[in-house]
Protein backbone atom coordinates (compact mmCIF):
# COMPACT_ATOMS: atom_id res chain seq x y z
CA UNK A 1 0.00 0.00 0.00
CA UNK A 2 2.89 2.49 1.20
CA UNK A 3 4.84 1.55 -1.83
CA UNK A 4 1.83 2.37 -4.49
CA UNK A 5 1.16 5.72 -2.74
CA UNK A 6 5.15 7.06 -3.10
CA UNK A 7 4.72 5.36 -6.77
CA UNK A 8 2.11 7.87 -7.44
CA UNK A 9 3.34 10.70 -5.39
CA UNK A 10 6.83 9.58 -7.52
CA UNK A 11 4.81 9.94 -10.94
CA UNK A 12 2.83 13.21 -9.66
CA UNK A 13 6.02 14.80 -8.80
CA UNK A 14 7.83 14.04 -11.66
CA UNK A 15 4.63 15.60 -13.53
CA UNK A 16 4.69 19.18 -11.86
CA UNK A 17 8.56 19.02 -11.97
CA UNK A 18 8.34 18.31 -16.20
CA UNK A 19 5.22 20.66 -16.49
CA UNK A 20 7.30 23.80 -14.55
CA UNK A 21 10.36 23.03 -16.77
CA UNK A 22 8.02 23.10 -19.63
CA UNK A 23 6.61 26.25 -18.68
CA UNK A 24 9.79 28.21 -17.88
CA UNK A 25 11.10 27.17 -21.06
CA UNK A 26 8.37 28.03 -22.91
CA UNK A 27 7.96 31.44 -20.96
CA UNK A 28 10.33 32.33 -18.90
CA UNK A 29 8.70 36.13 -18.30
CA UNK A 30 5.02 35.27 -17.57
CA UNK A 31 5.87 32.70 -15.36
CA UNK A 32 8.49 34.84 -13.53
CA UNK A 33 6.84 38.72 -13.88
CA UNK A 34 3.88 39.90 -11.57
CA UNK A 35 4.62 36.37 -9.40
CA UNK A 36 7.00 38.45 -6.53
CA UNK A 37 7.52 41.40 -4.78
CA UNK A 38 9.90 43.39 -5.94
CA UNK A 39 11.03 45.35 -2.83
CA UNK A 40 12.03 41.56 -1.57
CA UNK A 41 14.60 41.10 -4.63
CA UNK A 42 18.47 41.23 -4.29
CA UNK A 43 18.60 44.20 -6.25
CA UNK A 44 16.33 46.55 -4.80
CA UNK A 45 18.12 48.67 -2.27
CA UNK A 46 20.67 49.61 -4.72
CA UNK A 47 18.08 50.23 -7.70
CA UNK A 48 16.38 52.48 -5.22
CA UNK A 49 18.86 54.27 -3.95
CA UNK A 50 19.90 54.87 -8.04
CA UNK A 51 16.74 55.98 -9.06
CA UNK A 52 16.53 58.01 -5.70
CA UNK A 53 19.23 60.10 -6.43
CA UNK A 54 19.06 60.57 -9.95
CA UNK A 55 15.62 62.03 -9.34
CA UNK A 56 16.46 64.16 -6.16
CA UNK A 57 16.87 67.09 -7.82
CA UNK A 58 13.60 67.97 -9.82
CA UNK A 59 11.57 70.40 -8.78
CA UNK A 60 8.40 69.07 -10.28
CA UNK A 61 7.12 65.92 -8.21
CA UNK A 62 4.80 64.55 -11.02
CA UNK A 63 8.40 64.82 -12.98
CA UNK A 64 10.58 63.18 -10.40
CA UNK A 65 7.73 60.60 -10.16
CA UNK A 66 7.38 59.38 -12.79
CA UNK A 67 11.35 59.33 -13.90
CA UNK A 68 11.88 57.36 -10.99
CA UNK A 69 8.90 54.78 -11.70
CA UNK A 70 10.11 54.61 -15.36
CA UNK A 71 13.62 53.77 -13.96
CA UNK A 72 11.88 50.75 -11.31
CA UNK A 73 9.93 49.35 -13.76
CA UNK A 74 12.49 49.23 -16.51
CA UNK A 75 14.72 46.98 -13.96
CA UNK A 76 11.81 44.90 -11.98
CA UNK A 77 9.45 44.71 -14.89
CA UNK A 78 5.81 44.19 -13.60
CA UNK A 79 7.20 43.05 -10.67
CA UNK A 80 7.67 46.67 -9.22
CA UNK A 81 3.92 47.24 -8.83
CA UNK A 82 1.62 44.49 -10.16
CA UNK A 83 -1.04 46.47 -11.93
CA UNK A 84 -2.00 43.52 -14.08
CA UNK A 85 -5.16 42.89 -12.01
CA UNK A 86 -6.12 46.59 -11.76
CA UNK A 87 -9.66 47.12 -13.56
CA UNK A 88 -9.10 47.93 -17.40
CA UNK A 89 -5.45 46.75 -17.46
CA UNK A 90 -5.76 43.31 -18.97
CA UNK A 91 -3.25 41.85 -17.84
CA UNK A 92 -1.02 44.04 -19.12
CA UNK A 93 0.95 44.80 -15.50
CA UNK A 94 4.44 46.55 -17.00
CA UNK A 95 2.61 49.68 -16.21
CA UNK A 96 5.22 52.94 -15.83
CA UNK A 97 2.17 55.19 -14.01
CA UNK A 98 -1.24 56.92 -14.28
CA UNK A 99 -1.38 60.61 -15.05
CA UNK A 100 -4.38 63.14 -14.82
CA UNK A 101 -5.25 65.05 -18.15
CA UNK A 102 -3.47 67.80 -17.01
CA UNK A 103 -0.14 66.32 -15.86
CA UNK A 104 0.06 64.08 -18.47
CA UNK A 105 -0.07 66.87 -21.26
CA UNK A 106 2.78 68.76 -19.25
CA UNK A 107 5.13 65.67 -18.72
CA UNK A 108 8.19 65.31 -20.85
CA UNK A 109 7.74 62.26 -23.02
CA UNK A 110 11.71 61.60 -22.58
CA UNK A 111 10.77 60.41 -18.85
CA UNK A 112 8.59 58.07 -20.30
CA UNK A 113 11.39 56.10 -22.52
CA UNK A 114 13.97 56.26 -20.36
CA UNK A 115 14.01 52.45 -21.15
CA UNK A 116 12.69 52.55 -24.71
CA UNK A 117 9.98 53.88 -26.74
CA UNK A 118 7.86 51.08 -26.20
CA UNK A 119 4.90 52.30 -24.38
CA UNK A 120 0.90 52.83 -25.34
CA UNK A 121 -1.23 55.19 -23.72
CA UNK A 122 -4.52 53.65 -22.32
CA UNK A 123 -7.46 55.71 -20.74
CA UNK A 124 -9.34 55.03 -18.09
CA UNK A 125 -11.98 56.97 -15.79
CA UNK A 126 -10.13 60.33 -17.37
CA UNK A 127 -6.42 59.24 -16.42
CA UNK A 128 -3.98 58.25 -19.04
CA UNK A 129 -1.91 54.91 -18.23
CA UNK A 130 1.83 54.60 -19.65
CA UNK A 131 2.32 51.19 -20.28
CA UNK A 132 5.61 49.44 -21.47
CA UNK A 133 4.14 47.95 -24.99
CA UNK A 134 6.20 44.69 -24.53
CA UNK A 135 6.90 42.70 -21.15
CA UNK A 136 9.86 43.81 -19.21
CA UNK A 137 12.02 40.59 -19.82
CA UNK A 138 13.46 39.47 -16.26
CA UNK A 139 16.55 36.62 -15.78
CA UNK A 140 16.31 34.11 -12.86
CA UNK A 141 17.40 37.05 -10.90
CA UNK A 142 14.28 39.10 -11.45
CA UNK A 143 15.83 41.66 -13.25
CA UNK A 144 16.29 43.07 -16.55
CA UNK A 145 19.62 42.60 -16.86
CA UNK A 146 20.46 44.89 -19.58
CA UNK A 147 18.41 47.99 -18.31
CA UNK A 148 19.85 47.49 -14.58
CA UNK A 149 23.49 47.90 -16.21
CA UNK A 150 22.30 50.89 -18.93
CA UNK A 151 20.80 52.43 -15.38
CA UNK A 152 24.02 51.95 -13.63
CA UNK A 153 26.59 52.94 -16.18
CA UNK A 154 23.66 56.14 -16.54
CA UNK A 155 24.63 57.03 -12.49
CA UNK A 156 28.37 56.20 -12.58
CA UNK A 157 28.38 58.97 -15.66
CA UNK A 158 26.13 61.31 -13.38
CA UNK A 159 28.86 60.44 -10.33
CA UNK A 160 31.58 61.50 -12.71
CA UNK A 161 30.44 64.66 -13.73
CA UNK A 162 29.23 66.10 -10.61
CA UNK A 163 32.60 65.34 -9.51
CA UNK A 164 34.03 67.11 -12.74
CA UNK A 165 32.28 70.19 -12.89
CA UNK A 166 31.89 70.72 -8.76
CA UNK A 167 34.35 73.49 -9.01
CA UNK A 168 32.81 75.34 -12.09
CA UNK A 169 29.53 78.32 -12.24
CA UNK A 170 26.32 77.45 -13.99
CA UNK A 171 27.42 78.31 -17.60
CA UNK A 172 30.59 76.17 -17.64
CA UNK A 173 28.96 73.70 -15.94
CA UNK A 174 25.92 73.41 -18.27
CA UNK A 175 28.72 74.01 -20.76
CA UNK A 176 30.78 70.70 -19.93
CA UNK A 177 27.79 68.44 -19.83
CA UNK A 178 26.75 69.74 -23.46
CA UNK A 179 29.88 68.78 -24.91
CA UNK A 180 30.21 65.34 -23.21
CA UNK A 181 27.18 64.51 -24.33
CA UNK A 182 28.44 65.82 -28.12
CA UNK A 183 31.27 63.30 -27.43
CA UNK A 184 29.51 60.61 -26.15
CA UNK A 185 26.29 60.51 -28.54
CA UNK A 186 25.74 60.28 -32.62
CA UNK A 187 22.53 61.22 -33.89
CA UNK A 188 20.96 58.37 -35.27
CA UNK A 189 18.13 57.00 -37.79
CA UNK A 190 14.61 57.76 -35.82
CA UNK A 191 12.79 55.13 -37.57
CA UNK A 192 14.71 52.93 -35.17
CA UNK A 193 12.77 52.62 -31.83
CA UNK A 194 15.40 51.98 -29.89
CA UNK A 195 17.51 55.35 -30.82
CA UNK A 196 14.49 56.83 -27.92
CA UNK A 197 16.22 54.84 -25.21
CA UNK A 198 17.98 57.75 -23.49
CA UNK A 199 19.82 54.83 -20.86
CA UNK A 200 20.75 52.12 -23.79
CA UNK A 201 22.14 55.33 -25.35
CA UNK A 202 24.78 54.67 -22.64
CA UNK A 203 26.13 51.52 -24.32
CA UNK A 204 24.59 52.08 -27.83
CA UNK A 205 26.18 55.67 -27.70
CA UNK A 206 23.37 57.34 -30.05
CA UNK A 207 19.62 58.69 -30.43
CA UNK A 208 17.28 61.09 -31.47
CA UNK A 209 16.44 64.40 -29.83
CA UNK A 210 14.52 62.90 -27.42
CA UNK A 211 17.60 60.93 -25.99
CA UNK A 212 20.18 64.00 -25.84
CA UNK A 213 17.29 66.46 -24.16
CA UNK A 214 16.39 63.59 -21.30
CA UNK A 215 20.22 62.54 -20.51
CA UNK A 216 21.09 66.23 -20.44
CA UNK A 217 17.89 67.04 -18.02
CA UNK A 218 19.18 64.34 -15.96
CA UNK A 219 22.77 64.87 -15.76
CA UNK A 220 22.47 68.82 -15.40
CA UNK A 221 19.75 68.43 -12.64
CA UNK A 222 21.89 65.92 -10.89
CA UNK A 223 24.94 68.23 -11.17
CA UNK A 224 22.79 71.05 -9.38
CA UNK A 225 21.40 73.24 -11.97
CA UNK A 226 17.78 74.71 -13.09
CA UNK A 227 17.47 73.15 -16.44
CA UNK A 228 13.96 71.63 -17.65
CA UNK A 229 12.74 70.38 -21.26
CA UNK A 230 10.60 71.79 -24.42
CA UNK A 231 9.07 70.11 -26.87
CA UNK A 232 6.87 71.78 -30.25
CA UNK A 233 5.56 70.92 -33.52
CA UNK A 234 7.96 72.14 -35.56
CA UNK A 235 6.84 74.31 -38.27
CA UNK A 236 6.54 72.92 -42.00
CA UNK A 237 7.50 69.07 -40.72
CA UNK A 238 5.30 66.45 -39.23
CA UNK A 239 7.16 65.60 -36.46
CA UNK A 240 8.25 66.93 -33.14
CA UNK A 241 11.13 68.21 -31.59
CA UNK A 242 12.95 69.23 -28.07
CA UNK A 243 15.56 70.70 -26.72
CA UNK A 244 16.47 71.75 -23.12
CA UNK A 245 15.99 75.75 -21.06
CA UNK A 246 18.49 76.28 -18.15
CA UNK A 247 18.12 79.12 -15.59
CA UNK A 248 20.98 81.24 -15.84
CA UNK A 249 22.33 82.94 -11.78
CA UNK A 250 20.71 86.32 -12.69
CA UNK A 251 17.55 84.29 -13.27
CA UNK A 252 17.14 84.72 -17.01
CA UNK A 253 16.21 81.49 -18.90
CA UNK A 254 17.93 80.12 -21.94
CA UNK A 255 17.85 77.32 -24.71
CA UNK A 256 19.99 74.67 -25.44
CA UNK A 257 19.45 72.40 -28.52
CA UNK A 258 22.68 69.74 -27.76
CA UNK A 259 21.16 67.32 -30.57
CA UNK A 260 21.32 70.48 -32.88
CA UNK A 261 24.97 71.36 -31.63
CA UNK A 262 26.09 67.85 -32.56
CA UNK A 263 24.60 68.16 -36.28
CA UNK A 264 25.70 72.00 -36.47
CA UNK A 265 29.63 71.05 -35.70
CA UNK A 266 29.52 74.37 -32.91
CA UNK A 267 27.76 76.05 -30.15
CA UNK A 268 25.03 77.36 -32.53
CA UNK A 269 22.11 76.90 -30.06
CA UNK A 270 24.16 76.90 -26.59
CA UNK A 271 22.08 79.47 -24.51
CA UNK A 272 20.32 80.83 -27.20
CA UNK A 273 17.91 83.21 -25.91
CA UNK A 274 13.94 82.97 -26.15
CA UNK A 275 13.80 85.39 -28.57
CA UNK A 276 16.45 83.65 -31.04
CA UNK A 277 15.35 80.33 -30.29
CA UNK A 278 11.82 81.35 -31.96
CA UNK A 279 13.45 82.05 -35.15
CA UNK A 280 16.12 78.69 -35.15
CA UNK A 281 12.57 76.96 -33.92
CA UNK A 282 9.94 77.66 -35.60
CA UNK A 283 6.88 76.12 -34.32
CA UNK A 284 4.30 74.75 -36.58
CA UNK A 285 0.51 76.99 -36.81
CA UNK A 286 -1.84 74.46 -38.33
CA UNK A 287 -3.12 71.65 -36.64
CA UNK A 288 -2.52 67.93 -38.39
CA UNK A 289 -1.62 64.45 -36.76
CA UNK A 290 1.97 64.09 -36.15
CA UNK A 291 4.16 60.92 -36.70
CA UNK A 292 6.09 61.46 -33.39
CA UNK A 293 9.49 62.86 -32.08
CA UNK A 294 11.69 63.06 -35.01
CA UNK A 295 15.39 64.55 -35.53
Amino acid sequence: MKSNIRRHAAIILAFVTIASILAISINPIQVYAGTVTASNNTYYAEVTEIASSLTANFKDEAERRVCYDTIMTGVFGGNYRDWGNKKGMNGKNDLICILSKEESLKMFQGFFTLNGADKYLDFHDGNHYYCMVNKVALNAEGINEQNYNNLKAAYQTAEMLKTQTAQMGTVDKAKYIHDFLINMLEHNDTADPVKYNALQAMSTKSGVCNVYTTLFCIFSRYCGLDTGTVTYDMKDLDMKHCYNTIILDNGEERCIDVMWDDLAGYDKYFLETNEANAMTHPRRSTTYPLKGMGL
